[in-house]
Parts: structure tokens; C-alpha cells; sequence
């Protein structure tokens, strides 16, 4: 059970702070996955999507509180805080110039494990909390 839960707490920080080896350390090559409207059909997309983003935000913390369900899925809510201090690509046409701010995202991850990696998962969070703390949206 332990093993499991370590497993997410690893894989949370490694696609948190882009760090492509812990990445597929925790990840099977096939994983599959969502989160936010991001398809991952593969380890190298979850890469990519991980490292794009990793330039743009510095002292990334992530904090979650996992729970393992006996053959089932492991998961976790999490918060992740961390300084946005590059830029950062929201899509093909919108990029933010670094803000200063303490961001604070909060949100939910499922995952399978299949031989100690994690296979599949669906994590949601709310992007216009982002988008709010970023200045781009009215929180009202």
C-alpha cells in the first residue's frame, strides 16, 4: 500500500517540476491519461507537456494526501504552490510573460498502477483558478 502512494507523491513532483527522468521513472511508457484537456497517449507526451512548462514556474511545492483503495485506483488531492517566474505557454496562441506571483492550484489525480508504474490517470483542477491568479480573469 505504501509502495503505491509513493509512486503518486513521486510522479506529482516529477510532472509538477518537468524533471523528464522521474517521469518515466514513475510512468509506464504507455501511460495514458487526462488532465484539464490535455490528451497523454504516451510517456513522451506527458514529457513534453511537463518540460514545457517547467522554465515558467520556480520553488514548486506539491503537497497531497493519497489514499489506496485495495485493487483499485490510488488517489490523491493535491496543492501545488509555486512562483511564476518565466513564461508560460498556455497554448499555440497565448503565452504569459512572468508575473512574480505565488501561484496556488489545487485538484484531484486517479491512477491505475500496472507493475509499479503508474499506467493511466485523470487528474482535474480548475484552469481559471490559473487564469485568476495569473491577472488574466475577473475571480468575481
Amino acid at each position: 500500500m505504501a509502495q503505491a502512494t509513493n509512486i503518486l507523491l513521486g510522479a506529482l513532483n516529477a510532472s509538477a517540476t518537468g524533471d523528464a527522468s522521474a517521469i518515466r521513472k514513475f510512468y509506464s511508457p504507455n501511460v495514458i491519461g487526462w488532465s484539464a484537456g490535455e490528451d497523454i497517449a504516451s510517456i513522451e507526451d506527458l514529457i513534453a507537456e511537463a518540460v514545457g512548462r517547467s522554465d515558467a514556474l520556480s520553488e514548486i511545492q506539491v503537497r497531497a494526501v493519497p489514499v489506496e483503495f485495495p485493487g483499485g485506483p490510488v488517489v490523491a488531492e493535491w496543492t501545488m504552490t509555486a512562483l511564476h517566474t518565466g513564461p508560460l505557454k498556455l497554448d499555440d496562441d497565448l503565452q504569459i510573460e512572468p508575473t512574480g506571483r505565488r501561484l496556488e492550484l489545487r485538484g484531484a489525480i486517479f491512477a491505475e498502477l500496472t507493475d509499479g508504474k503508474i499506467a493511466d490517470f485523470r487528474q482535474y483542477w480548475d484552469p481559471a483558478d490559473l487564469l485568476e491568479q495569473l491577472g488574466l480573469m475577473d475571480g468575481e
